[in-house]
Parts: structure tokens; sequence; C-alpha cells
């Protein structure tokens, strides 16, 4: 089945402000949510609802947290987030961070007391609509085995950038800096589908296939994944390895660097010049970093976004019953695709 972003928004966002979320707080939540959709990043999508709201209900996330905000410096900031939503405190936060920028230069706030904040890539982009070059880091809980152990000591720990063009898609890297986001093994669960052998390993550190023995995950590209990990957690400032979730988020005005105002066409130039380098065998075009999400994104866009109906019968449960078949604010199936 396939539903319209803006119909999915519209449930998710349903669902969160009956749990306590503010307006505004909810529609940010479900924006989050479905922009990883939009970009065929499911994993980090509207699946995750059902686990963020019974945090909300065992009361390990605030869902009215008070925020607090300090200026350390022209172009620095820390929020103490309150253990809120992480999705909510990092859109605040890269709101400031465009603010320095835009004052500075740049504009770096540091995140502390949060929760999990979902795809990065959503608060790169309001960078790159501010016409900024965004960055963000985030600790995650540890899960992921260093590089010659055997038990986990850092988390997943994703980075990403965002670099606007002036055609074309963006230029956005992100990626966790183990093998892959704990989502994928996640989903993987959620589906009873099998996980390559390089993705995780068990509770004997030994590899394995099922996604329901994965207990630990493995370090991208070995020492190098670990080594970004490593480095993340120190920048985010979670060097005491408690549960204290943080975030670094960080906009740059191009503008005040040396590609000055040619920067936006020498970066939709370099990114038709990867378009024009020569393939490989069975590809048909070499594409920028993040551009398969930029295309998936419009695909989706324009057709609606695919849902597993595990998925959709999972949401509508949660759906308060006031908003629970009223035109709507429940969306239809856009589309039945055949299978």
């Amino acid at each position: 089945m396939r539903v319209s972003a803006d119909e999915l928004t519209q449930v998710v966002r349903a669902i969160f402000q009956s749990r306590g979320l503010s307006a505004r707080d909810a529609g940010i939540m479900a924006d989050s949510l479905v922009h990883a959709n939009l970009r065929g990043v499911d994993s980090h999508g509207v699946m995750r609802a059902p686990h963020y709201i019974s945090r909300v209900e065992k009361g390990s996330i605030n869902p009215r947290p008070n925020a607090r905000v300090e200026r350390t410096g022209a172009a620095t900031a820390t929020i103490d987030g309150d253990h809120g939503f992480g999705q909510v405190t990092n859109w605040d936060a890269m709101g400031l961070a465009i603010e320095m920028a835009r004052e500075s230069g740049v504009g770096f706030v540091g995140v502390m007391h949060s929760n999990h904040c979902g795809a990065l890539s959503f608060f790169i982009h309001r960078a790159m609509d501010a016409d900024c070059i965004g960055v963000a880091f985030t600790q995650t809980d540890k899960g992921v085995v260093p590089f010659g152990g055997r038990l986990p000591f850092c988390g997943t720990n994703p980075l990403c950038f965002g670099i606007p063009a002036a055609s074309g898609p963006p230029v956005v890297l992100d990626m966790a800096t183990s093998t892959v986001a704990g989502g994928h093994i996640y989903k993987a669960r959620m589906e009873n589908r099998p996980i390559p052998p390089t993705w995780a390993l068990d509770t004997t550190g030994t590899p394995t296939t099922d996604p329901h023995q994965a207990a630990y995950w493995t370090p991208a590209a070995g020492a190098k994944g670990y080594g970004l990990g490593v480095v993340i957690d120190i920048l985010t400032g979670n060097l005491d390895k408690r549960r204290n979730l943080c975030h670094l988020l960080a906009a740059l005005d191009y503008r005040r660097f040396a590609g000055g105002p040619r920067f936006r066409e020498q970066v939709a130039a370099l990114v038709a010049d990867l378009h024009a380098a020569p393939p490989a065998d069975g590809v048909e075009r070499v594409q920028a970093p993040g551009e398969p999400e930029y295309l998936r994104s419009l695909e989706r866009a324009k057709n609606g976004i695919p849902l597993d109906e595990k998925v959709w019968n999972e949401l509508t449960a949660l759906l308060p019953e006031s908003a629970a078949g009223q035109g709507p604010t429940v969306p239809r199936r856009a589309r039945e695709e055949d299978s």
C-alpha cells in the first residue's frame, strides 16, 4: 500500500499530539519521520512511532520538556534537552546554529540530555533550506564492537553533511559509523528476513545472519568506522558513557569562505562531473552522495510512500479515538500495489 506524505504526516502528528506533545512539537516529530520515509530510509521513518510512544508512556521521554539554551560565545551555544525528543531539540538547535552562522559565519550547538533523534538529514535540510552548509553528529547507545574487540563500546554514532547546490541534487552524506544503522536490523526483525553476516554479532561475538540473534553491530570499514565513532563520542561530549544522549549541530555560511558567491554553482558543476564519470558495468550513472535518496524523495512525493501493512496497523491502533475514521485525519490508501 502507498500513502501520501501529507496524509501520513497528519496521522503521525495526531498520534504524538494525543500523547501530550504540543501541536508544534508533534508536527516536528511527524515531519521528521515522514522525511525519512520520503528518502527511502524507512528504518528511521514512521515505523519508529510505536517505540517512541511506548517510551513516552513509560516516562523515559519527556513530552513537554523545559529545554534550556545557553549562548556560550558569538558562534557557540548549548541546549539541555530535558530528556525530550531528540528530533525537536535538534530542530531548535539547528535553527539557533543558522542564526549564529548568519551573524558570525558559523554556528555550533551542543545538545545534552536528549534522546534518539531520527534521521540526521532532517536537520541538515533545514540548514540547506536556509542557504547554509549543515553538519550534524550524534552519539547513540553503545552497541558497536570496537575494532579488535568483542563487546560494544560506542554507538552507531552517525554523521551527516549537507551542501546546497545551485541546481540538481544537493550533496548529502548521511551515514552511521557502524556497517549499517541499527534501524536496518530492527526492520529486518520486523520483516523476519536474514541480514548479511558482516552487519552484526551475537552475544558470543560470532557473526550472525539472524536479525533476532543480532546483539552487537560491527564498525564500518573496520578501524575507520571505529575511529570515527570514537571521535563523535568525544565531539558530542559524552565521554563518561552514561545514558546522556548528546548531539552536535552546526551551520556554515559558505559565503564567508573561499568559494564565495560562486560556491553553489561550483557544487552543481562538481555533481555534473560526477555524472559524467565512466560508470562501472551494470551501473547507469555515477551519482552524488545522497542522490539516490533525493531521487527517491521525488518519486515518493509524487506517487505516495510505500508502507508495510503491519506498520500501518500499528499506526492506526495508536490514533486517538476522536481521530479514527474522520476524513483526512486518517489517510486513505493512495494506491494498492499488486503483489
